[in-house]
């Protein structure tokens, strides 16, 4: 579950039933270049205080590759299931730094190990460019602009990247009612409601898990997720 963090009331509302529900949570850095907690921290504070799965961003384009490292480090330190390194979207004031995540992850790959480091790749890209991409051997990737009309996209990309041992999560935008507005106005595909069991089903059967996102209806999305896909 996608848990976009902008303060500390909105995380301790909802890590515990996330825990309940046995979900790991993905923690965007700065979501859409907009200013947020910072990701590693909070995700140390939902190790330690709830004992969750979870794994991590870190933009490239806020940070310097000295920085990305040491969010490897805590994350190796207090046991995340992974970081993701992106270039990520233009923040919203300062400035843009030069980034790239294929050169970052081969850098702090080689130099820490015990924690998994992955990717994003795009839907929008051909086959033979994700390939490419599934070369520089991150230990998963995370997959965007996943919908219903990739489908037959989605299984070809999973079955070339378990041939390499790269783990899939691609993201299902789940559109409720306060987020469809958002990812319509971002021009991203996303699913209904009445699609997410279907959804999670045909999912099942050839990635390593989802990352659903509802970013403006949190906690009906979780509940949602928890009814229609376990």
């Amino acid at each position: 579950m996608e848990l976009p963090s902008f303060s500390k009331k909105g995380v301790d509302k909802l890590a515990p039933r996330l825990k309940d529900l046995g979900f790991s949570v993905f923690v965007p850095e700065n979501p859409a270049g907009i200013p947020a907690l910072l990701a590693a921290s909070v995700g140390v504070y939902l190790r330690t205080k709830f004992e969750l799965g979870v794994y991590v961003s870190t933009r490239l384009v806020d940070v310097n590759l000295l920085h990305a490292y040491s969010t490897v480090l805590t994350a190796k330190e207090f046991g995340f299931r992974g970081v993701t390194l992106l270039r990520g979207d233009k923040p919203a004031f300062g400035e843009t730094l030069e980034a790239n995540s294929e050169e970052a992850l081969t850098f702090i790959k080689e130099r820490v190990k015990g924690v998994d480091l992955g990717l994003i790749v795009s839907m929008r890209f051909s086959t033979d460019n994700i390939q490419a991409r599934l070369l520089k051997n991150p230990d998963y990737v995370m997959v965007i602009h996943f919908g219903l009309g990739n489908m037959d996209k989605m299984v070809e990309v999973s079955k070339v990247a378990r041939e390499r041992g790269v783990r899939v999560y691609p993201f299902v935008l789940l559109a409720l009612e306060k987020s469809r507005g958002l990812f319509e106005q971002l021009g991203q595909p996303f699913i209904d409601p009445d699609q997410l069991r279907g959804v999670c089903e045909s999912l099942k059967k050839v990635v390593d898990g989802v990352v659903v996102s509802s970013p403006l209806d949190l906690d009906t999305a979780v509940e949602r997720v928890a009814r229609l896909c376990f």
